[in-house]
Formats: structure tokens, C-alpha cells, sequence
């Protein structure tokens, strides 16, 4: 009797380990899948700039987010969130075309993209087609944008 309750003892361990591990094993995600998700959110982050949509950005920017403009200007997650807030900024398109995902592995993805813009912002007027760079990091287990940089496509 003493081996019986020895052996179910060593096989309730044996698969309460093994189920704790599987439990903390994280889900990784393959290249195709993380490619996906960042490409939709780069659609969610130009949606929410173009409707003025400050909790979004709040929620999509991680807190150390930088973003070059055209020009050279250096902004931080807050004031990428007062420019895209503020009420005299006029943006009468944005989208992207030609997402490309350029590397991805299970905590950063890099993608290019060419944006349309027409409008100002920021004290600068967008007038066509713009070669941009998105960083995301995996954060406590979600996608965020940690940077992006922005140029002119000049004709």
C-alpha cells in the first residue's frame, strides 16, 4: 500500500511540474505572426493620430518613445501626444502603403513604410509621400512603439 500512495505521490508531482512549466513557458510567437501584428498597429497608429485619439497613443506609445520629424525635430511620448492633440493641427490624409517588416524577432519588430500625409502638424506642413521607420518592443507581453523616424520621399 505505502508504494501505491509513493507512486501516485511521484506522478502528482511529476505532472504538477510539468504543468507549471508549460504554464510559464511563453508563447512565441513565429516571424509571419509578429509581422502581422505590427502591421496592423502601424494602421491603429496612423488611424489614432488622424482622429486626434490621445488615449490610443497613450496606450500604443511606450514611456520612453522618441520620434524624429522631418526637419531633425527630437519629440518624446508626451509631446508626440500634444501635437497629435493639438487643435490647429489640420491633417487631411494619412495612411500607409508598402508596409515592410524588416526584422522581427520575440521582443522588437522593425518595419518601413511609406505614409501619405497632407496636412501641418506640429509647425510642419506634410504635403505627400514619406519614407518612415517604426520600432515596437514587446512589453510586459504586448506590442508597443518604442520610436519611429520620418522623411520626405522628395520627387
Amino acid at each position: 500500500m505505502k508504494f501505491a500512495y509513493g507512486l501516485a505521490t511521484t506522478f502528482l508531482i511529476i505532472a504538477a511540474t510539468a504543468a507549471l512549466a508549460l504554464g510559464q513557458t511563453p508563447k512565441m510567437m513565429n516571424k509571419e505572426d509578429v509581422a502581422a501584428t505590427v502591421s496592423v498597429m502601424d494602421h491603429i497608429w496612423l488611424d489614432a493620430a488622424r482622429n486626434r485619439d490621445g488615449g490610443t497613443m497613450a496606450w500604443l506609445f511606450a514611456d520612453d518613445f522618441v520620434e524624429i520629424h522631418p526637419g531633425g525635430e527630437i519629440v518624446d511620448k508626451k509631446q508626440q501626444i500634444d501635437q497629435i492633440m493639438d487643435p490647429t493641427r489640420n491633417i487631411e490624409e494619412i495612411h500607409p502603403d508598402d508596409i515592410d517588416v524588416r526584422y522581427t524577432s520575440p521582443d522588437v519588430a522593425v518595419l518601413l513604410d511609406t505614409t501619405t500625409i497632407r496636412g501641418f502638424s506640429g509647425g510642419v506642413k506634410y504635403d505627400g509621400k514619406h519614407k518612415v521607420i517604426r520600432v515596437f518592443v514587446k512589453q510586459q507581453g504586448r506590442w508597443r512603439a518604442a520610436g519611429a523616424g520620418i522623411a520626405p520621399i522628395t520627387p
